[in-house]
């Protein structure tokens, strides 16, 4: 099980940052009125969430 910890926290955190890329290019597309900004909120999201998730998975295999 404890091998299986850092692939968990590597998922969720990739899952995370890219839902609130989402929710943010969202709300922006909204207020800002342009739909745009609701695929570059999750492009954005996608590459945090991706460098997040890789950071941790690296960190764990020293």
């Amino acid at each position: 099980m404890r091998v299986f910890l850092p692939v968990l926290f590597a998922g969720g955190s990739f899952t995370g940052a890219a839902i609130l890329g989402l929710l943010a290019g969202i709300v922006a597309a909204q207020r800002l009125s342009a739909p745009l900004l609701v695929p570059a909120g999750l492009t954005l999201g996608l590459i945090v969430g991706g460098y997040t998730a890789l950071r941790l998975l690296a960190k764990s295999m020293e």
